[in-house]
């Protein structure tokens, strides 16, 4: 079962992203009215692919939440049969503390895929950020950010949680980013290349933001994780963080590349074609990157900390 706990990980911590990732784009990128930054025309086309990834995302939540449960259970009780056993299933969601957690989130998917189907108007879009903002920093209340006491428990957690939102505005901006920059490629679109423009500045402003808050959060993760170069070298644990650390930075250096000499070409060249193009391909291969973080992650959270082995 520990294959199906790692895909449902990677599902779960990918989807929560892109939701979250996409309504915050949706409101510093775009804004809530129609009337600001852009056009109506604009806004309801990005809306219409918006919600549809949006309902795409809330069903996966669910649905590689519940399977996460299933291999949780088996992986507790010692038995991929117990996955199927409800005795253990309730034992699980009631009497642990990832239970617990765990009844809130599918509670919030829940909620989550009904606000997207919900005639809720114009606080359809408040409402769906609000719930996968839950569901994202909710992933900081199970995991290896719980374990200790007391005050380093709860600060871990409170770290943890920052690392979460910070990994939501950034990779999960790159998704709505890259459909932007496709548009605004088309030769049908012109309208689009002021919209490019006008947004990705604003990515790229909220972007520093998101990379100093992953970095100080990542740093203090691992100082509390593995505790010495030691640990980072010389267990396991310690050397899969080091890959995830290395395509964090490779990211930040696309990123960099992206701010620096893509950007201003875009806003200097009367007709950005080319800039435009050469951007939507660098920010695909940022994007690839942040996945493939995600999917150390999902391993990561699998894995004894570099802690344990030296306690032990």
């Amino acid at each position: 079962m520990a294959e199906v706990l790692i895909v449902s990980r990677l599902l779960q911590f990918g989807a929560v992203i892109v939701v979250f990732g996409c309504g915050a784009f949706r409101i510093y990128g775009l804004g809530v009215d129609t009337a600001a930054t852009t056009s109506a025309s604009a806004l309801s086309s990005f809306d219409a692919w918006f919600w549809r990834v949006t309902i795409v995302g809330a069903a996966l939540i669910l649905l590689s939440g519940l399977a996460l449960l299933l291999a949780v259970t088996a992986n507790m009780a010692g038995s991929p049969a117990a996955a199927f056993d409800p005795d253990t299933i309730g034992t699980v969601l009631f009497d642990t503390g990832f239970g617990h957690v765990w009844c809130w989130r599918l509670l919030f998917a829940l909620l989550l895929t009904g606000a997207c189907v919900a005639p809720l108007g114009r606080r359809r879009i408040p409402a769906t950020l609000a719930l996968s903002l839950l569901l994202l920093v909710s992933l900081g209340w199970v995991g290896h950010a719980v374990e200790g006491q007391g005050v380093v428990r709860f600060a871990h957690e409170i770290n943890q949680m920052a690392h979460l939102l910070a990994a939501g505005l950034w990779l999960g901006g790159l998704v709505p980013l890259i459909w932007l920059l496709r548009r605004a490629r088309r030769p049908s679109d012109p309208a689009w290349i002021a919209v490019a423009r006008d947004v990705v500045p604003r990515f790229s402003h909220m972007g520093y933001a998101a990379v100093a808050l992953l970095a100080g959060t990542g740093a203090i993760n691992t100082l509390l994780l593995v505790g010495s170069l030691d640990g980072l070298a010389g267990t396991p644990y310690g050397r899969l963080l080091t890959l995830k650390i290395s395509l964090f930075l490779a990211m930040v250096a696309v990123a960099l590349f992206n701010r620096l000499r893509l950007l201003p070409r875009l806003r200097r060249e009367p007709q950005p074609s080319a800039p435009i193009e050469a951007l939507a391909r660098s920010v695909l291969v940022e994007q690839a990157l942040g996945f493939a973080v995600v999917a150390v992650v999902s391993a990561l959270g699998t894995w004894p900390p570099a802690m344990h082995h030296h306690s032990g």
